[in-house]
């Protein structure tokens, strides 16, 4: 006895149109995750430090020792945010004044962490040109180590990794990813239903 079912090819048809499409949403989530989540990540850092932007994720291709934030993975569950950086001087804070004054005597600050304000960076703090440095290169702060001309050291401050794994940051940037991965998820469904 041989059992025909009307119809049954158009409906494993339209399941196997529903499967691709389901996979093209995951893709295209995940694809505009990797292009967008940098972005997100450095947006909420920039909300708590005084920082850009731009210096949080500021990756070139061919120079070593820069900050990044890299996107990984091929599905939802196993994407990892990989972030890497060294710490950073006053420069990238906001610091004033950015050039030595010509009179005077000057104290240098930066806006580290927005809720604290700007903070000077110490008494003895003071701006030089390093050593071999080109003609663009920004002055930095300087400190001595002890009551001597020299050693003197440039004052750090803290690394991109360790911005975006403060508690407070990081919190921001799991919700951030949640609510903005979900509407890209919501916006692809919608697409592809049509």
């Amino acid at each position: 006895m041989n059992v025909i079912i009307d119809g049954l090819d158009s409906v494993v048809d339209e399941l196997q149109d529903m499967h691709d499409r389901s996979k093209k949403v995951v893709q295209r989530t995940i694809a505009d995750f990797k292009s967008r989540g940098p972005s997100w990540i450095s947006q909420e850092v920039a909300k708590e430090y005084g920082i850009k932007k731009s210096d949080v994720n500021e990756a070139k291709a061919g120079i070593r020792g820069r900050s990044s934030v890299r996107v990984h993975g091929t599905r939802i569950d196993d994407l990892s945010i990989i972030y890497r950086g060294r710490v950073l001087t006053p420069t990238h804070f906001g610091m004033k004044p950015r050039i030595r004054p010509r009179k005077g005597p000057y104290v240098v600050t930066a806006l580290i962490k927005r809720s604290s304000g700007r903070k000077p960076l110490g008494e003895k703090v003071f701006l030089g040109t390093p050593k071999n440095a080109k003609a663009e290169t920004p002055q930095l702060p300087f400190q001595r180590e002890g009551d001597a001309r020299y050693p003197i050291e440039v004052i750090k401050t803290v690394s991109v990794p360790q911005m975006i794994t403060n508690e407070t940051v990081s919190e921001n940037i799991h919700k951030r990813i949640n609510t903005e991965l979900g509407k890209r998820l919501e916006h692809h469904l919608k697409r592809l239903s049509r």
